[in-house]
């Protein structure tokens, strides 16, 4: 009797048959088995046994596609392809992820339909609960931002994992842990997307040295994040009996909140990494104890009870000794079958693919663009300064109307009033006319500042803007600098300023280029060289099959 697939054979090293498992060539009917799981009930019974292998390829063919399209945007400057990107890099890790832990999942009775619909309905539904809590209750510093952020979060998921479970009447625990993080992944994704879109989009075009960063930073931080503390709170709500009356469920809770807070704390680079450090392992620690324990749970309870072969440690073992030699004599027979060589050199094109694909996005993360470029300031001072290239300017700040003077229209309900500074600049001060009734007279409001100024070339006439962070006035100034063309913040209060440089060169000839481009050319190569090699061997192994099958027959 043939033991089922997926469990080590005894004496193995477990990870080592992890990847032989993974990587292994997979059936057609394992695809369907997969994908139709738990939708029918010739696809509830028994149990999981096998390795996760899906979620691999799952994330080769995600990241390939986001590199693709990453290049596409940089030799084209095409960015019509970034919300493609945009949803790439939000679900290439956490997508992945999501299909890791179903595919942990040890039992038959649920489907992967089910918990993608958990992860749109239930991360959408926590989304929209959580800005409304922010928007009734608005934190006042960056402190008590991470302190609601933590609580109204995690409580939105919570409420919407909750109300899932109920819904659809589960109470397995680790059906929770799966529907939980499924919410997580959710509001993850959504979350993600939101950042990679307001941080890399410097109008007029999109940073995608940011793009990448922002992708591979919250994808990384997908593992122990919101999908695993989401998880925990299913989990207990499931496991603990009067869910809404045990301290377990609400300790589980505050933990995940605690753990939320501790990772949005506004604190320097140093004590952050501690932090994210600690909160990664105590989460992590958790949920493969919750899914370690929760496996062999089932596995025990719904080992083949019908021949209560587990309880006999030498049937056991020669059922063990049975199923090694029947996984060799397929290993034999495999090098003997065409389709095997075939597998493996399809294999090594997606390995290259992935490789090539790292190597693209590395390409596409350097920070360099045709026509554009960005300076740093720190200060206003500096920044100033160069936005007015050099010029030092006279103007007054919120210069009231003076009755007296002279005044000229500027369009409708504006006026302008003109005087020449003690630079000798001519600046030109507008107002708001507003005409009250009751009272009889005009009021004029300051609007905006012209500053001309003349010279041997003739006259210029620059415009006085101003730019604010965080509701506050950082700095007025006039563009003079003809080469800037934007500006936006950094999330440390960096002020970076958008250049256009068209004297700028791509040198394709500096080492950081050559080196890409022939390590992608390399892999290219070799993973060409490998397959043909492949193909023709299964081509002389299907040769040689057909003759030894004539000449049997004659």
């Amino acid at each position: 009797m043939k033991m089922e697939t997926g469990k080590p054979e005894k004496g193995k090293n477990v990870i080592a048959e992890f990847f032989r498992q993974t990587f292994r060539r997979h059936s057609g009917g394992e695809y369907s088995e997969l994908l139709t799981r738990g939708l029918h009930s010739g696809n509830k019974q028994g149990l999981n046994r096998k390795y996760p292998w899906a979620y691999v390829r799952l994330f080769t063919l995600v990241f390939v596609l986001f590199a693709v399209f990453l290049l596409i945007i940089r030799f084209t400057s095409n960015e019509l392809f970034v919300p493609v990107v945009t949803l790439l890099g939000a679900v290439s890790f956490n997508l992945t992820f999501l299909l890791l832990l179903f595919e942990l999942y040890p039992k038959k009775d649920l489907s992967f339909m089910a918990v993608l619909l958990a992860m749109l309905i239930g991360g959408a539904g926590s989304d929209v609960f959580a800005q409304i809590l922010f928007n009734i209750f608005t934190p006042s510093n960056s402190w008590l931002h991470a302190v609601y952020s933590g609580f109204f979060e995690e409580l939105s998921k919570a409420a919407a994992t909750v109300l899932i479970l109920v819904v659809a009447r589960k109470n397995s625990p680790l059906v929770g842990f799966i529907m939980g993080a499924a919410v997580g992944c959710g509001f993850s994704i959504a979350e993600d997307m939101g950042y990679i879109f307001v941080h890399a989009n410097e109008m007029p075009f999109v940073n995608l040295t940011t793009l990448i960063e922002i992708s591979l930073s919250r994808g990384l931080s997908a593992v122990c994040t919101h999908t695993l503390w989401t998880a925990a709170i299913g989990w207990a709500f499931c496991r603990f009996k009067r869910h809404f009356a045990n301290l377990a469920v609400y300790g589980i809770t505050l933990l995940s909140c605690g753990l939320h807070i501790c990772w949005d704390l506004p604190l320097n680079n140093l004590a952050l990494g501690c932090i994210y450090a600690g909160c990664a392992t105590v989460v992590l620690v958790e949920c493969v104890l919750i899914v370690h324990l929760g496996r062999k749970k089932e596995f025990t309870e719904n080992a083949v009870s019908a021949d209560e072969l587990y309880k006999n440690e030498s049937v056991v073992s020669e059922m063990w000794e049975q199923a090694e030699q029947e996984e060799l004599a397929v290993r034999a027979l495999n090098k003997k079958d065409a389709h095997y060589w075939r597998y493996w050199g399809q294999f090594t094109l997606a390995l290259a693919a992935f490789l090539m694909a790292v190597v693209g996005v590395m390409y596409c993360s350097i920070p360099f663009r045709e026509t554009y470029g960005t300076q740093v300031f720190k200060d206003p001072e500096s920044f100033v300064s160069f936005m007015q290239d050099g010029m030092v300017f006279s103007a007054k700040e919120n210069r009231q109307y003076e009755s007296g003077a002279d005044s000229e229209p500027a369009g409708a309900g504006r006026v302008r009033q003109s005087e020449t500074g003690e630079d000798g600049v001519l600046y030109s001060y507008i107002y708001t006319e507003n005409y009250d009734t009751v009272g009889g007279q005009y009021y004029y409001f300051p609007e905006t500042v012209w500053a001309t100024v003349t010279t041997e070339d003739g006259t210029v006439t620059y415009h006085r803007e101003e730019v604010y962070y965080k509701g506050e006035l950082y700095a007025s100034y006039f563009l003079v600098n003809g080469t800037v063309i934007g500006s936006y913040f950094e999330q440390n209060g960096d002020l970076n300023v958008i250049i256009y440089n068209p004297a700028f060169v791509r040198d394709l000839t500096d080492w950081k280029y050559l080196s890409l481009f022939c390590t992608f050319a390399g892999i290219a190569g070799v993973a060409v060289v490998c397959y043909i090699s492949l193909v023709i061997k299964s081509w002389r192994v299907k040769k040689l099959c057909s003759t030894e099958n004539v000449s049997s027959v004659e």
